[in-house]
């Protein structure tokens, strides 16, 4: 597999992303993608469809992992779905550059794999029975979990491809080591946002615009109408009947006769009762959706249509989540005050407009000041590079703007940088792995046509 590093593009790609990742500062690619409710798929990607059960077996897993950890997963479904889309479309993108690369998985690769899952085992070995009723259990026939595993499989082998290419220098170690056992002392200011202010009527405002977001259940608005037969003679209320269901089957009715009785018009949630109204017609009606908007039911003297007229929310009250919305709406703000700070290059106007914290630092290595006050990497030799009495730049932090005056510094001895090094080559090796990989993925991400089946994300 490896030997075909050299005859590929690959080497190419790695040598210009690894250069890029390392001189410059990464740019996060921003990726429009095409909403279409045109395709059969979840998505399409460079014209090849990413089949359903693929999504609902990565939903599937990621809900039951986020349920594990004693996780509320009902309010958060929608970001679910649109992260696992997300990944799903990345996967897809790998595994067409493995497919390029002709190092997809093998059959052969795909059988062991599944022997080898522990899963799948009774006392050590394969069991078949135990393997179908769980790939079952997901929807899954056997075909379709190992394509999913293969194309699993052969994205780790292209990742290995990319990991194999990464060079770590002894310039790269020395460096990083210090930076991990350099301990520094001086005076820290952090220039922060002010507070924003939340009002009431901004919470309400939100609450209204995004009242989905805060749905405790989903249910559909039905209308049912009733035809007496009684009344109206078993031959007029049946041609009454199968004319207003056709009008209502085909989207044309515009009126109801007066001698057609509305017996019920509202919203219905989980299969819930329907007051005054016959078993079957409740049956039928609750089984209505978008995709079936009409039914016709005859019960013992009577004949029903009831409608479909589009799905309706039921809120968690205002006062229960008016806290949560403050906290949400005061990150957002506190968010934008923050780049705009991060925008403006007059530290004197920062001084005055802004809050101002000021910390004491003693004996602390620069990682842990990267910790402390959530410094990014690429502003990192801001902080390594002054010398005694010198003051940093800004330097943008998660939470405001960090100017550090240097008072002290303590380079580490020998023996300490030496037995650092024979431990941080792999941790280094893995951070410039994430970057590379991530730029990869970000430029295959640029090339694509991507198209997004819209059903997706909006059904719940």
């Amino acid at each position: 597999m490896f030997d075909k590093i050299s005859q590929s593009k690959w080497k190419n790609i790695v040598l210009f992303i690894t250069v890029f990742a390392f001189v410059a500062t990464s740019i996060v690619a921003i990726i429009v993608y095409k909403l279409s409710g045109e395709i059969n798929g979840v998505a399409e990607v460079n014209g090849k469809e990413i089949p359903f059960y693929e999504f609902n077996y990565a939903y599937e897993m990621t809900a039951r992992n986020m349920q594990m950890q004693n996780l509320d997963i009902s309010n958060l479904k929608d970001q679910i779905k649109k992260e696992v889309v997300n990944d799903l479309i990345e996967k897809e993108l790998l595994y067409q550059e493995a497919e390029k690369e002709g190092i997809t998985a093998t059959s052969e690769q795909v059988k062991n794999e599944i022997l080898k899952i522990s899963a799948f085992q009774v006392n050590g070995k394969f069991d078949k029975q135990i393997y179908l009723q769980i790939i079952n259990s997901f929807g899954l026939t056997p075909d379709a979990f190992e394509n999913i595993l293969k194309k699993e499989l052969s994205v780790n082998n292209l990742k290995t491809i990319l990991l194999s290419t990464i060079y770590v220098s002894d310039e790269e170690i020395e460096t990083f080591t210090k930076k991990q056992l350099t301990r520094v002392s001086g005076e820290a200011t952090v220039i922060k946002p002010n507070t924003p202010e939340i009002t009431e009527e901004m919470i309400k405002k939100f609450y209204e615009e995004h009242k989905k977001d805060y749905s405790a259940q989903t249910g559909k608005n039905i209308t049912v109408y009733k035809i007496d037969i009684q009344k109206l003679g078993d031959d007029i209320a049946q041609q009454l009947a199968k004319q207003l269901f056709t009008q209502a089957k085909s989207g044309n009715l515009q009126s109801v006769p007066a001698e057609v009785e509305k017996v019920f018009e509202g919203d219905v949630f989980s299969n819930q009762e329907i007051q005054n109204l016959p078993k079957e017609v409740q049956e039928d009606a609750n089984s209505l959706n978008k995709d079936k908007k009409v039914s016709f039911t005859k019960a013992q003297n009577e004949y029903y249509i009831s409608l479909f007229n589009g799905e309706s929310l039921k809120s968690i009250p205002y006062e229960q989540v008016k806290n949560e919305i403050k906290q949400k709406l005061e990150r957002e703000l506190s968010q934008k005050a923050l780049q705009d700070m991060q925008k403006t290059t007059d530290i004197t106007q920062l001084l005055k407009q802004n809050k101002t914290e000021k910390q004491t630092i003693s004996d602390n290595t620069i990682q842990e000041l990267v910790v402390k006050f959530g410094i990014k990497r690429e502003d990192l030799n801001k902080l390594a590079n002054l010398k005694v009495g010198e003051i940093s730049k800004p330097i943008s932090t998660e939470n405001g703007i960090l100017i550090f005056k240097l008072t002290e510094i303590k380079e580490p001895d020998k023996s300490q940088v030496d037995e650092t090094k024979k431990t941080i080559l792999p941790f280094i090796k893995s951070q410039k792995f994430n970057d590379v990989y991530q730029m990869y993925v970000d430029s295959l991400r640029k090339k694509a046509k991507i198209k997004i089946n819209k059903r997706v994300l909006e059904n719940g």
